[in-house]
């Protein structure tokens, strides 16, 4: 049996990044594919919104680098499951991320050159926090602020201007 599939689309928000149980990274997102033709009466391009998960490593690089609106290109495998939400039984499709690809100029998606201010990295390390800590206990909470602030301290020394040149 094959179950594969490849995608190539854009981003419809940024992904919603979160940590589960022992440490494991996981991502979720839409990825809107047009479909090869336009709408008869409107002229409009059509698309799908395709839900997707994404782990561990290609979750992380997906919370580092990849933005609403980013082109990529993923390849997995589909999923079903269905659930129970108030007496009624949900169903889900989704794909299951083996490998992602962005497919933006580097420029596009990659922090430019130019040094931060020590205040743009302070609102990173908060953007990230808060997008990050959802759900999580305050022990848990904690851990993450400690690995949020190690994670910045590089960008932070490199801030030191008593440069003997």
């Amino acid at each position: 049996m094959l179950n594969n599939v490849s995608l190539v689309g854009r981003l419809t928000k940024d992904p919603g990044f979160k940590v589960i149980g022992d440490d494991t990274p996981v991502c979720n997102f839409t990825l809107a594919v047009n479909r090869p033709y336009k709408d008869k009466e409107t002229k409009e391009s059509i698309a799908d919104f395709i839900m997707c998960q994404a782990w561990k490593g290609q979750a992380n690089f997906l919370n580092d680098y990849v933005k609403k609106g980013h082109l990529v290109a993923i390849t997995g495998s589909i999923n079903t499951r269905t659930y129970e939400k108030d007496g009624e039984t949900k169903y889900v499709t989704e794909i299951n991320v083996n490998s992602v690809t962005s497919l933006e100029k580097k420029s596009d998606s990659v922090a430019s050159d130019t040094p931060k201010t020590l205040q743009q990295i302070k609102e990173e390390m908060n953007l990230e926090f808060a997008k990050r800590s959802t759900g999580l206990d305050s022990p848990s909470k904690a851990n993450l602020k400690n690995e949020i602030a190690k994670k910045y301290q590089p960008q932070i020394d490199a801030l030191d201007t008593d440069l003997p040149f």
